[in-house]
């Protein structure tokens, strides 16, 4: 995503917020078939939206003339607000609740002849009556909560029943990021937003968390397994303000160099070899992160 007109992505303000500012990926209510061939080049969105979007289609044929409802927590400055306002059409009603109320007004400003409501909230308690939404939409944002079980049981309450839960969630380093796994045994975390991570899980806990506030996990797949070619420049400020790991500092500024000396080209293949990765691997490796796919309901947990 193109930061341009933007205050930056996982930036920290002089008063230490940290800033998710965006732009959205549809840029008008008509949203064209080039913009929505796009979305394979955003794999996180091309999942979450497409799920989000075929869930919409099947809820509409059995709810004529009712008003399908969407929340986004953590909505940051509203991008993804936006983009699920105009993907899903008119007869959608798309909130979106963040902590930060610069986040609000700026997203408040982008979204300004939409029809969607956005609101400040205590990053705990969401403003809205029980089972109000058909849709609980959040990405890049657990890992920042304080209190996940009980921010779970609040968006459990929200969602109506067999309302789907769409997400991107941070997790703890998973057993196959070999590279993050070694340089993290000899000290070097390389999360560059490790100080906003304060709350990061393993894939089976997040699994047991969701199924104890009766969430049924129906997908769940991590991303992003070969970190050191998609995202060198994640790694890089950590990695190459070392001495040590000289053969790792090596690889990393090879394809750092690549990245950057073809950018757009290099990064659009890289996001879609990340989005192909994701479906041939992603629901058996263990990474850092996880999209899931969850429905309100009730079943019993099995590891």
């Amino acid at each position: 995503m193109s930061e341009k007109n933007t205050l930056g992505w996982g930036i920290t303000t002089d008063k230490g917020v940290e800033i998710w500012d965006d732009n959205p990926l549809f840029l008008s209510s008509s949203v064209s078939l080039k913009e929505k061939c796009l979305l394979i080049f955003y794999p996180k969105k091309f999942v979450l939206y497409l799920t989000i979007k075929k869930y919409y289609r099947k809820w509409k044929k059995d709810n004529t003339g009712k008003v399908f409802r969407v929340l986004d927590v953590g909505c940051g400055t509203g991008s993804a607000v936006i983009d699920l306002k105009r993907y899903l059409g008119e007869n959608t009603f798309v909130v979106g609740i963040d902590v930060v109320s610069l986040q609000i007004e700026l997203a408040q400003k982008k979204a300004k002849d939409l029809d969607v409501e956005l609101r400040t909230y205590d990053g705990l308690h969401i403003p809205y009556l029980e089972n109000y939404f058909d849709v609980v939409y959040s990405s890049d944002v657990l890992g920042h909560v304080e209190h996940v079980p009980e921010w779970l049981n609040e968006i459990n309450r929200v969602l109506k029943d067999d309302g789907l839960l769409a997400m991107f969630s941070e997790s703890k380093l998973g057993r196959h990021a070999f590279v993050r796994k070694y340089l993290l045994s000899h000290g070097l975390n390389t999360d560059p937003h490790k100080q906003f991570h304060i709350s990061l899980y393993s894939k089976d806990e997040l699994k047991k968390m969701f199924a104890d506030r009766d969430f049924i996990i129906e997908r769940m797949y991590s991303t992003v397994w070969a970190k050191m070619m998609v995202h060198p420049d994640e790694l890089a400020p950590a990695l190459q303000s070392q001495k040590k790991f000289p053969l790792l500092r090596l690889v990393n500024r090879f394809f750092l160099y690549i990245k950057k000396r073809f950018h757009p080209l290099s990064s659009a293949f890289l996001e879609l070899y990340s989005l192909i990765e994701m479906y041939m691997i992603g629901k058996w490796v263990e990474s850092q992160g996880y999209i899931i796919i969850a429905k309100k309901g009730k079943k019993e947990f099995s590891p």
